[in-house]
């Protein structure tokens, strides 16, 4: 269960620099990229202006810079604060016997220490650096201080600020047909590999130049990127310590571009061989020449015997032993098993890349190699949403979520529907969405055309099998496909076999929990398959239903059994399901409106239905904050209840008056308010629980009309009611975990909805206190407890952003990283409130400035002001924004 942690008790030549979400998965990428390397890079980019003779990269980091006369070292140092004497004494110290090996002329040139830092001395250090016995061949560099030769790069503040820099330089090398920033990675990458011991250590000029037409070669041979490369959700590194790896995915899930773009930032040499258009013969002999002419000499290739192809392959790698070795092998699903098993041995010392769409010899091909077959999972709603935005066709959360579930996240497919929203359908991508789930689009699209073929070669019980998954939309067991395959007139058999046919083509996928879906890119195509007959469409929604109700184990369930529900219009079910404060709760709660709107307008309806349908209706307006529609569904309720009241009994008093009383707050009425309070109240039994219900909602309606001391009092009364009824002291609440409070209320009689009567009138009593300027305590703390305790995650999220505005006022900014981090952020994302998502990770944003990480904090508010959003969401985020700058300026400014 998500909860509270335990605690609680651009630029040049096209070039863009990247943001810090690339920083992030580039550091990953590079397992421990740092400024270090880069400034061993921007050394090397200066190479040939400072004259140097070599560039020695030592494997603690440090650098040598070998020059006419003179010898440098080069420390560089990070730190998150100013640099103190501790930091850099040990240097200091030490040179003393570098200083003396050059005295005695066992070292030639003039040595000089440099210790490059990104923050300025603190100020012991400081005064040190100015006193007479500080060494005159020791100088520290910072980004306020000028390099002492020329042609040093300067100190950065960060790695943002270096890469900039960095950029700019690689602009000015002559005649280099890479893009700056390209080669800024490539030459990283290097002094990252020669960091770890491989290769040669030290840089000269000859190497430097060779480097720069080795790094053309790897990469002119890639296909050119047709897009600014957007990153996929958690991308694997190209190279791992693997030596035969296969990524597979349909035609359009970016496997190339993955592979091209990281190929820049990969330290090792590679080789990219596509065997598009060869014969399967062919491969291994194109495969041969293509490595003699990159590792070869002229000597090597004479000699080479004349024989088959593939004998030529082992004849080359005779040559390549003892050299690192790494091939991208693009489109091997043209190639069968034995035929990929083949070039692999032949290639023994070799790191192989194997790229290709799904094909039924994977599962072969895996068993033969022992290896694991591998996938790239799509752009992130975050990618998907800049698309979109980019595309002039931007898309709220959910629509955002929506073209996930239909195109994979497959970056062709995206980008594909978002052309397809800017031209097609007026910029209006949820329409689209809704367009390309009915099948009703006329414009072609690539994911059909690539999916089509697919799809058209399948065996009939194949394609049924998968509309039955397509028509679940969520995972099923075994048995619960077998049972609604019986109703779709499929045997067991089949259906396995059928199973079997769409694991081979990469369409089917299996869950850690033994249950069975469909790949999403391939859902809305699939739907078409399912019968199209009405009755027969109508019982497989039934059956569907009836499987669902029988295991509502996950918000998907119950989202997908809900819409069943309405979809068959089985409103016995339905209603009683919108009557419940959890319904509200649920995302798909506001998509059953048509069909809670149809019962409420049907004249035949029996009373009661109306009423359930017109309360759901009144309870989702004041959810939405929509006062006129609140006010209409009250209106007909009260119209219902005048001529119907012999019908109603303790619950519709209580709903009834509980709207009334809203809509006398929305008015600030508050004589009208506690009149219809009290009117209610009287057809109450005394201590009931409708009687506290009605009494919580008092208060709530007194605080919107601004009356915060009477409902702090009403909440005050409520709390002590609750607890008591619950037998819980105030002891036992204080410091105590979610499970041990949970350990006390393990009776029978306990009712977890009195749990979260308690959470709301603590969440209540909170928010008065707060308005009157008063503390509140533990209240909101409380209240976060006993929502978990509850499950009422919307409400669990709503106070726990309180909670952590608390711990940021005090100062406590680890507690409420860990609280968004550990309870809100895994809460909002498991239970799919992507509303709610949205506004913790902008509140997230504000908290990494407040601790100095305004690189990650404006990466993350800028990416989310591309999702399209509510006014007052919007407005909201930018001044978040706002804010985040402005604690940048004083941060930027220091303490006074």
């Amino acid at each position: 269960m998500t909860g509270i942690p335990e605690s609680f008790h651009a630029d040049v030549h096209g070039d863009t620099v990247i943001d810090a979400d690339q920083l992030v998965r580039i550091t990953s990428l590079h397992r421990g990229f740092l400024y270090q390397h880069l400034y061993a890079a921007a050394c090397l980019l200066r190479f040939t202006t400072a004259g140097m003779y070599r560039l020695l990269v030592e494997r603690d980091e440090d650098l040598e810079a070998v020059l006419p006369g003179r010898h440098l070292y080069l420390q560089v140092k990070t730190r998150s604060r100013p640099l103190q004497w501790g930091d850099v004494s040990g240097a200091v110290d030490g040179f003393a016997a570098v200083r003396a090996r050059h005295s005695e002329g066992k070292r030639a040139g003039q040595p000089q220490l440099v210790i490059v830092a990104n923050v300025p001395p603190g100020p012991q250090l400081a005064a040190k650096m100015e006193a007479a016995d500080w060494p005159g061949d020791v100088t520290v560099l910072t980004p306020q201080a000028a390099a002492p030769e020329e042609w040093l790069p300067p100190a950065w503040s960060d790695l943002e600020e270096g890469i900039a820099w960095c950029t700019r330089e690689a602009a000015r090398v002559p005649f280099s047909s890479l893009a700056p920033l390209t080669l800024v990675w490539k030459l990283a990458a290097r002094v990252v590999y020669a960091c770890t011991g491989h290769g040669d250590q030290a840089f000269t000029a000859d190497t430097v130049e060779d480097l720069h037409e080795q790094f053309v070669k790897e990469l002119q041979a890639f296909p050119v990127l047709a897009h600014d490369y957007l990153p996929q959700a958690d991308e694997p590194g190209l190279l791992t310590d693997d030596r035969v790896r296969l990524i597979t995915g349909f035609s359009g899930a970016g496997k190339t571009a993955w592979a091209a773009h990281a190929a820049q930032h990969c330290p090792e040499p590679l080789t990219y061989f596509d065997t598009a258009g060869l014969s399967a013969g062919a491969v291994a002999g194109g495969l041969a020449r293509e490595l003699a002419g990159r590792y070869l000499d002229a000597e090597q290739r004479i000699a080479l015997p004349h024989v088959s192809d593939l004998d030529l392959l082992r004849a080359v790698h005779q040559h390549l032993t003892g050299t690192p070795v790494a091939v991208v092998l693009d489109n091997v699903h043209r190639l069968s098993a034995a035929e990929l098993s083949q070039i692999t041995q032949a290639l023994p010392t070799a790191r192989l890349v194997l790229l290709g769409q799904p094909c039924p010899d994977q599962t072969t091909l895996t068993a033969q190699l022992s290896i694991t077959g591998e996938s790239l999972n799509g752009w992130n709603a975050d990618r998907v949403a800049q698309v979109l935005a980019d595309a002039g066709a931007p898309a709220d959360a959910a629509t955002v979520t929506r073209l996930m579930t239909l195109t994979g996240g497959l970056p062709l497919y995206v980008r594909n529907a978002a052309l397809l929203a800017q031209n097609h359908y007026a910029h209006d991508t949820a329409r689209m969405c809704q367009a390309l789930t009915d099948r009703q689009h006329t414009a072609p699209i690539a994911q059909d055309l690539i999916l089509e073929e697919i799809f058209e070669g399948l065996a009939p019980q194949a394609q049924t099998t998968a509309s039955l998954l397509a028509l679940a939309e969520v995972p099923l067991t075994e048995d619960e496909l077998n049972r609604l395959a019986r109703d779709a007139g499929l045997g067991p058999r089949d259906c396995a076999r059928g199973l079997r046919a769409l694991a081979g083509l990469g369409i089917l996928q299996r869950t850690g929990d033994g249950t069975t879906t469909l790949h999403d890119a391939t859902r809305a195509l699939a739907a078409d398959y399912t019968p199209h007959h009405p009755d027969a469409q109508h019982q497989l929604d039934l059956a569907l239903s009836g499987i669902l109700y029988d295991s509502l184990t996950t918000p998907g369930r119950l989202a997908r059994w809900a819409r069943l529900l309405a979809r068959t219009e089985q409103t016995d079910q339905l209603l009683p399901l919108a009557s419940h404060d959890y319904f509200f709760d649920q995302p798909f709660a506001v998509d059953l409106k048509p069909t809670l709107q149809m019962v409420a307008d049907d004249l035949t309806a029996r009373p009661i239905d109306r009423f359930d349908a017109l309360n759901a209706l009144a309870t989702l307006a004041l959810g939405a904050d929509d006062a006129a529609a609140h006010k209409q569904c009250t209106s007909e309720l009260t119209a219902l209840a005048d001529t119907h009241r012999e019908n109603w009994g303790i619950r519709e008093t209580v709903v009834l008056a509980v709207h009334q009383m809203h809509q006398y707050a929305y008015d600030r009425d508050t004589k009208a308010l506690n009149a219809a309070y009290l009117a209610a109240r009287a057809a109450l039994p005394k201590n009931s629980a409708a009687r506290r219900i009605l009494r919580y909602n008092q208060a709530k309606g007194l605080y919107e009309a601004k009356r915060y001391v009477q409902a702090d009092t009403i909440a005050l009364n409520l709390v002590e009611t609750y607890m008591a009824h619950l037998g819980l002291e105030a002891d036992d609440i204080v410091g105590a975990s979610v499970e041990q409070v949970a350990a006390r209320l393990s009776g029978a009689d306990t009712d977890l909805d009195d749990c979260k009567r308690l959470a709301d009138c603590l969440a209540l009593r909170a928010r008065c206190r707060r308005q009157l300027d008063q503390p509140f305590g533990l209240a909101a703390l409380h209240a976060l407890k006993f929502y978990q305790l509850a499950e009422a995650w919307r409400n669990f999220i709503v106070i726990g952003q309180d909670v952590v505005d608390d711990f940021v006022e005090l100062g406590d900014l680890r507690q409420a990283t860990k609280l968004l981090d550990g309870a809100l952020l895994p809460a909002a994302q498991r239970q799919a409130l992507a509303d709610l998502l949205l506004a913790v990770r902008a509140q997230r944003a504000v908290v990494l400035a407040h601790t100095g990480d305004f690189a990650t904090a404006r990466t993350e508010i800028n990416s989310l002001l591309r999702y399209q959003m509510p006014p007052r969401q919007t407005q909201e985020i930018n001044n978040q924004r706002d804010l985040i700058e402005q604690l940048a300026r004083i941060e930027r400014l220091g303490p006074r």
